[in-house]
């Protein structure tokens, strides 16, 4: 059953999915466990990054595990190997949006993994846009999030 799971990855994009629903039943005053649900759901995702890298058959040119080739098995486990990292730096600086900053960085650890496993033309443009939007989480003013919007798109192309 275990296998059958990483057959299209799925266990690998549920875990920081539901990371992120269990934290909004967490009240925000309490930042402890927010960062320890964090931080857990990021390392287990992390962890189980490596199980289709040992199962990933290089002699084959074609994609395996719906969607995943060499180079985007390296961008996935990049990618969950950095989540925790991100979570880790800002740990004793969230105090008042720690609950959002969490959540914004599972939110983009779902999208980044989705995007590097898409086969479809169509979701792979969807999900590369979508990315942007957990940092306009925060923003006071939508004039300030779609400048923030039009900054980050304009460096990144």
């Amino acid at each position: 059953h275990f296998c059958e799971c990483y057959s299209n990855l799925s266990g690998l994009i549920l875990c920081p999915v539901l990371g992120s629903i269990t934290l909004l039943f967490i009240p925000n005053s309490r930042i402890r466990p927010i960062r320890l649900i964090g931080l857990c759901a990021s390392l287990i995702t992390f962890l189980y990054s490596p199980v289709p890298r040992i199962q990933f058959d290089s002699s084959m040119a074609k994609s395996q595990f719906l969607g995943i080739d060499d180079i985007s098995l390296f961008f996935v486990i990049l990618t969950t190997f950095l989540i925790p990292i991100c979570i880790s730096v800002g740990w004793s600086g969230m105090r008042s949006y720690g609950k959002e900053y969490i959540t914004a960085f599972l939110i983009r650890e779902f999208l980044m993994i989705a995007v590097f496993r898409m086969l479809d033309l169509l979701l792979f443009y969807v999900f590369p846009e979508s990315v942007p939007i957990p940092i306009l989480c925060g923003a006071e003013y939508l004039i300030f999030a779609g400048i923030k919007l039009f900054l980050c798109r304009g460096l990144v192309q």
